[in-house]
């Protein structure tokens, strides 16, 4: 679709940041397997989709590959980001969170457009069409899920091995 973007675009596939989809729901097939191989492996705490974009189409992917749908929730976007904008600020400041230091990440945080709007901040891109945002959103959204302090689903290494007393 994006014709002026094709070589960037195939530098991420390179990379390992990027699948290109051969075929309609391709795309949301392979993440409902890969987050049920995360599931199954008993990785996964919750899943945080944008409740208002492709929310039911992954969602039922989700449900239909054996996801549980207590761990699928909403992540507002917009203004109730803010939060998480804030946590992502200042985790990177002081060394909590780093960047992937990957060309795709650096590439969609460079899109990114800072838009202070009464007492919140959003974050929207800086050109239509072309500045895709979408890893940095992702990450904001996980960081959204963090902050629910969400419980380990297994024993830490250290208690598997019986190194770790309390």
């Amino acid at each position: 679709r994006r014709k002026s973007e094709a070589s960037k675009y195939h530098g991420f596939v390179s990379d390992g940041d990027l699948v290109i989809v051969e075929r309609p729901r391709q795309d949301v097939e392979e993440l409902a397997a890969l987050c049920k191989k995360v599931y199954d492996a008993g990785l996964l705490a919750k899943i945080g989709l944008d409740p208002e974009r492709t929310h039911k189409v992954v969602f039922k992917a989700l449900i239909d590959a054996g996801i549980p749908e207590d761990l699928i929730i909403g992540i507002s976007q917009g203004w109730k980001l803010t939060g998480a904008i804030a946590v992502a600020e200042l985790a990177l400041k002081d060394g909590q969170l780093t960047h992937a230091d990957s060309p795709m990440m650096a590439w969609s945080v460079g899109n990114a457009k800072v838009v202070p709007s009464g007492n919140a901040v959003l974050i929207t891109k800086q050109a239509s069409g072309t500045a895709k945002i979408d890893p940095l959103m992702a990450s904001l959204n996980a960081i959204t899920l963090m902050a629910t302090n969400p419980e380990a689903k297994r024993k830490s290494v250290y208690e598997r091995r019986g190194i770790r007393y309390l």
